[in-house]
Parts: C-alpha cells; sequence; structure tokens
C-alpha cells in the first residue's frame, strides 16, 4: 500500500476491533522503507497493510492474527528449495 493517508481512517477502525478483541496494540511505527508497522500482542508485529487485510476477510481477532503470522513466517520456509538448506553435518 503506498498511501497509508487514504486509508487513516480504516486503519484506525482496524486497531479499535482488535482491542475489543482483548489484544493489546501498540502506537504505530514507520520502517526505514516507510511501511507502517504496529505492535500487536506480546509476540507479534503487523504492517497496517496486514490489519487492514485481516479486517477485509473478517479475521481480525486473536486466533486470525496468530495464523496470519504463522502462514506469513512458513511461506518462505516452504518456497526454498531443501537442496539449498545447509546440512546440519556440515555446520561447525
Amino acid at each position: 500500500m503506498s498511501n497509508y493517508a487514504e486509508r487513516a481512517n480504516d486503519i484506525v477502525k482496524a486497531v479499535h476491533v482488535l482491542r475489543q478483541h482483548g489484544m493489546a496494540v501498540g502506537f504505530p511505527m514507520q520502517t526505514a522503507d516507510g511501511e507502517i508497522i504496529f505492535p500487536v500482542g506480546k509476540d507479534f508485529t503487523l504492517t497496517a497493510d496486514q490489519i487492514l487485510e485481516l479486517l477485509e476477510l473478517g479475521e481480525l481477532h486473536a486466533e486470525g492474527v496468530r495464523r496470519s503470522v504463522e502462514a506469513r513466517v512458513a511461506a518462505p520456509m516452504r518456497r526454498q528449495p531443501a537442496s539449498s538448506l545447509p546440512d546440519a553435518a556440515t555446520r561447525p
């Protein structure tokens, strides 16, 4: 998402929904490349785009956040061919 200002009201609404579901949402921060991120719960950081996507999917609750984060963490691992992973026996 290139223009967060256009979606500011949606982002505010999404943060309120998360809080209504009992999730702690911290103040937004901006990364060096301009992406807006939010600390969510004790263990997660979500981008504004991820929060908006969850809002649109009706998954803006603790379980939806957890599933989304787990899916994003697992996705790069699935894309990497097993042959490119270092063998444990060759590690120092």
